[in-house]
Order: structure tokens, then C-alpha cells, then sequence
């Protein structure tokens, strides 16, 4: 009952110590004496890192690597003889069982996936490696016999002065480097691959080395051993980038920062110049446009897909290109979402028209009116546009006048939270902003919000419109705006809908939009709003259609769009 308690306590431990992103060996290893001390070291520098005694045929080694993942040694000393087995160590747990008879090849391997794709490797070339290690051992000891002695002439075969055993040795060798070679071209996405690379990378014609290093997915070219590998290749292009990675690394006040972004952005363009396979080099030019942004301006945005394009077009995996090409999408919006920032405006002749209609439930009786000349967005107000505003304004809530204390908005996951567009909404209209929210946007763009008059004037085609038409740029809603019948619940991005007479998008329905018009009724204040809404039946969504509300409303569907005098 106590060994299966104890095997219980041993392997929680072990779940213990990796979730703590530690790495963690654990060892069972048989006909070893209690108290003997094994080893782990760093196979460049053999620089021992960690040492525990085995008891009970258990060892237990845990710690942290500063690079990741290391070509370690597990190893010990027994009556001179020396025992070891090659290990690949990552993040993870990585379980050992065997015989020290079993060093270095024959032991068995569970748990951690970076090693376990190099046992793959020690399983496929086991038999071959210890009839190599066997043959080594003969052949040390012939070469301790002088060339005359007759057991030494045994071993020479006929016809050549070589030794059976030489012979034998160098085909052995010549069918495992087959072997690895072969293993080395199917995994080089994976570490194992990358590993045994570097073992044999200095034998390699540098032209066979690129084309091996081109199999290699780029989010894994700034690991350890395609960092050795890239070194062999171009050391200058290496030595380029590795600066420029270590430089985005540091901290800093905002002008270091931006200093230490200048430089790596020339580091980069440094590499890739020197070496044009360093895709990781394109990758990193690629994403670097949002700490460039200060620095460059819209321009980072170009720089961005510069590269990005050089790695689409360079030799890479299909699935790398699916993904470069959707980031390429993702860069030409943030581009494009910059260069909306500030609302496009229409400019509307003023006239006189009858305002209003015959429907009781539109509010708004008969009435002649005359409106000057504006200019009037062309789309509501974005969720991008809204929270730029937010930045620079630099408050929650209306700063002063009249108003001062209320609030601007409300957090929406569909619209702003934080003061940032939700990702995915940035190009849907601004929901759940108050009147006052809308006014101080308006003032802080040089415009107002549209009067009643004004608004209805613009949503009815102004002095282009038909008179008839029952919604804003025909008589037919459901290729004109979103409404309860076709949004699906929900608001939808601005101007995907046909627009009225003058290019103006979603003046009939997505989302109500707030007029500058408002007033007091049985001592409460309200607000008014027109187009209707993604929420309501068709009726609501006519231009004619008046309705008001609190101007405080904590609504999903109120937006609005910018009107400035001409």
C-alpha cells in the first residue's frame, strides 16, 4: 500500500514543480547504489547545473534554464567507468526508466515532447549506435597492439591494410548519418531536428545548410539551435538581428524606448539585407509598425508590409503564408483605420422642404422648413473614431460647463471599453455614448451635432431627394440599413449598406443618432434621436420618425455622426 502512496506523492510533486515553469527530471534507475550522485550538465560547457543522489532507485532534479531548450548530459561515475545519456530539455517533465546498463542508448523516455521527438531519433538509430559504440571499443584496444602482433593481423582485411572493424565502422557511421540526414529533413519544425542540425551543420555545404534552415517555421528562429545554425550560416546577418531582438527587450522611459526602436528597426534592415532567407528578420520588420507608429507615422504601416510581402513572397511553409497574409489584412486596416481617424465629411446645399409626415407614430407632424448649407459625416461615428477622442480628451466624463460630471459613454463588448475599441469592432458605430458624449466629440472635432431639421434634411437626400421615398435612399430597408429584420441582433460596421443621394451610409437604422435638439418635459430632460435602430421594426427607421430620450440613456444602439458649418 505504501509504494503506489508514494509513487502517488512522487508524480504530484513533479506536477507541481513544472506548472511552476520549472523543467523537472525524474529518474528510476536500476542496479545503482543508494547515495550515488548523478549529474546534470551542459553539454558545450559541461558546466554541471543541477546534482542529486539516487535513493531508492529515484532521482528527482528540477530548475530553471536562462535558454531554452539546452542539450544536457544526465551522467555519473561508477568505479571509473563513466555512464551518460543525451537529453533535450524544455519547459516540461521529462520521466526516465532503465538499467544504468542501459546508458546511453537504451533507456526508455516519457513525458516531456522536446526530448521525446530526440528519443524518436535514439530509437530509430539504437541498434546501429551500439554495434558503433561496440566496434569503437575493439578498435581502441587493436590500436593498443603494434601492427605486427599476429591478434592485430586477424583483424586486417584481405586485400587492404584497413581493419575489419574500420571498415565495418565507417559503414555503420555512413548508414546513421543517412539516417539522421533523412530524420533532420522531416522534423526541422520541431527542436529534435533543429538539434541534431547543429551537430553536423560545420560538415554541411553552407548552400545545404539554407535549406534546411528555410524548413524551419519562423516563430522558431530565435530559439537556442536556430540561433547556432543561422550563426554558421551568416554570422554578420545573425550577429544584426540578435542586437536588434536584445534592444526591443529593454526598458526604459518613452524616449529610450523609442531610441532603442529606431536602432533595431536599422539592425533588422541590416539583417535581412545581408542575409535575404532571415525570414525571422521579415517577420520582426512585419510586426514592428505599432512601436514605430510614433516615430514614423503612417509611414510605419508601409515599412511593415514592405517586409511582410518580402516574406509571403520568400520560400516558406503554406501555412506561414495563410497566416502572413492574414496579418497583411490586419496591417492594412490598422492603416486604414489611421487614416479615418478623422471623420469623412459631405457637404449638403441647404434648401426648404417639407419636413415631417402624415404617420401619427412618426412624432413629427407637416411642417415647411429652410436649412442653411453644412457639411455632415458621410458614416455614424466609429468605436476608433470615438476612443481617439477619448485619448486625447483624457477624462471619462464632460470636464466642465454646464455639464460638467456626466459621462461620455458606457463599456460596451461591442464598442469601447477601457477607453479602446474592442477588438473586431473598430470600424462599427460608437454605441452606448451619451448626448453629452457626442457634444463634447463634436466640439473637440471643430463641429456640433446635427439639429433635428438639418438631419432630416440630410437623411431625406436634401434638395436630390424623393419626397416619397419612405426610408433614407429608396423605398426598399432591407439594402438600405440594418434593422430588426435583417441584423441578426446585432449592429453591423458603417456603409455596408447602399446610401441615400448624397453618400451618406446608415441614416436609416444600425444605431439611433443623437441631435443637438433637447429639452425639458414634467421636469425631466430629453434628448432626440432619429434613423432608428439594428433593433427595431422598419416603421422606426424612417427618416420622418422622431423619437427622443434621456440624454444619459445606457443604451447599445445610441451613436451619432458630425456636423460642422460652412
Amino acid at each position: 500500500m505504501l509504494k503506489p502512496l508514494l509513487i502517488i506523492l512522487f508524480t504530484g510533486i513533479s506536477f507541481l514543480l513544472a506548472a511552476d515553469n520549472q523543467y523537472v527530471i525524474e529518474a528510476h534507475i536500476r542496479d545503482v547504489k543508494n547515495g550515488t550522485l548523478f549529474f546534470l550538465k551542459q553539454f558545450d560547457t559541461q558546466r554541471v547545473i543541477n546534482a542529486e543522489r539516487i535513493e531508492n532507485g529515484r532521482i528527482l532534479m528540477h530548475g530553471t534554464l536562462s535558454d531554452t531548450p539546452q542539450h544536457l548530459w544526465l551522467c555519473t561515475t561508477i568505479n571509473d567507468e563513466f555512464y551518460y545519456c543525451d537529453l533535450l530539455i524544455d519547459i516540461d517533465t521529462l520521466r526516465i526508466d532503465g538499467s544504468i546498463h542501459d546508458f546511453p542508448n537504451g533507456l526508455h523516455f516519457e513525458g516531456a515532447a522536446t526530448h521525446m521527438g530526440y528519443a524518436g531519433y535514439l530509437e530509430q538509430t539504437h541498434g546501429i549506435s551500439q554495434k558503433i559504440d561496440s566496434l569503437n571499443k575493439v578498435l581502441a584496444h587493436l590500436h593498443t597492439i603494434s601492427t605486427g602482433n599476429k591478434e592485430y593481423n586477424k583483424h586486417i582485411s584481405s586485400g587492404n591494410y584497413e581493419l575489419d572493424e574500420e571498415i565495418e565502422l565507417n559503414k555503420l557511421t555512413a548508414i546513421r548519418d543517412s539516417l539522421r540526414i533523412l530524420f533532420i529533413k522531416n522534423n526541422m519544425d520541431k527542436y529534435a531536428g533543429q538539434f541534431l542540425l547543429t551537430r553536423i551543420m560545420k560538415k554541411l555545404p553552407i548552400d545545404t545548410l539554407q535549406q534546411y534552415y528555410r524548413l524551419i517555421p519562423v516563430e522558431m528562429k530565435k530559439t537556442k539551435f536556430t540561433r547556432q545554425i543561422s550563426n554558421q550560416i551568416n554570422p554578420y546577418a545573425d550577429n544584426s538581428i540578435r542586437q536588434a531582438d536584445e534592444l526591443l527587450r529593454l526598458e526604459g522611459k518613452p524616449a529610450e524606448i523609442l531610441k532603442y526602436t529606431e536602432e533595431a528597426l536599422k539592425l533588422y534592415e541590416e539583417g535581412v539585407r545581408l542575409d535575404p532567407d532571415r525570414t525571422d528578420g521579415y517577420m520582426a520588420l512585419a510586426t514592428l509598425y505599432e512601436r514605430l507608429f510614433p516615430i514614423r507615422g503612417e509611414e510605419a504601416y508601409d515599412i511593415s508590409m514592405k517586409y511582410l510581402q518580402l516574406f509571403i513572397d520568400s520560400n516558406i511553409q503554406e501555412a506561414e503564408r495563410t497566416e502572413a497574409n492574414k496579418l497583411m489584412d490586419k496591417i492594412k486596416f490598422k492603416k486604414w483605420l489611421i487614416a479615418h481617424t478623422i471623420p469623412e465629411m459631405v457637404n449638403i446645399k441647404g434648401g426648404t422642404f417639407t419636413m415631417g409626415s402624415t404617420y401619427k407614430e412618426d412624432n413629427n407632424p407637416l411642417h415647411e422648413v429652410t436649412v442653411g448649407s453644412f457639411a455632415i459625416s458621410r458614416y455614424e461615428i466609429t468605436n476608433y473614431q470615438f476612443a481617439h477622442f477619448l485619448e486625447a480628451y483624457g477624462s471619462q466624463t464632460v470636464q466642465e460647463g454646464e455639464y460638467a460630471g456626466e459621462p461620455l459613454y458606457y463599456a460596451c463588448n461591442w464598442g469601447i471599453e477601457k477607453g479602446k475599441p474592442v477588438d473586431g469592432y473598430e470600424v462599427y458605430p460608437a454605441i452606448y455614448i451619451t448626448w453629452y458624449g457626442a457634444q463634447e466629440y463634436c466640439k473637440w472635432a471643430g463641429g456640433r451635432l446635427p439639429t433635428e431639421e438639418e438631419w432630416e434634411f440630410a437623411a431625406r437626400g436634401g434638395i436630390h431627394g424623393r419626397p416619397g421615398n419612405l426610408y433614407s435612399g429608396g423605398m426598399e430597408l432591407d439594402s438600405l440599413g440594418w434593422y430588426a429584420g435583417n441584423s441578426g441582433g446585432k449592429p453591423h460596421p458603417i456603409g455596408t449598406k447602399k446610401p441615400n443621394e448624397l453618400g451618406l451610409y446608415d441614416m436609416s437604422g444600425n444605431v439611433w443618432e443623437w441631435c443637438s435638439d433637447n429639452f425639458d418635459n414634467e421636469g425631466r430632460h430629453y434628448a432626440v434621436v432619429r434613423g432608428g435602430t439594428w433593433f427595431n421594426e422598419r416603421a422606426i427607421c424612417r427618416p420622418t420618425c422622431r423619437y427622443f430620450i434621456y440624454p444619459n440613456s445606457k443604451h447599445f444602439n445610441n451613436g451619432f455622426r458630425l456636423v460642422k458649418d460652412l
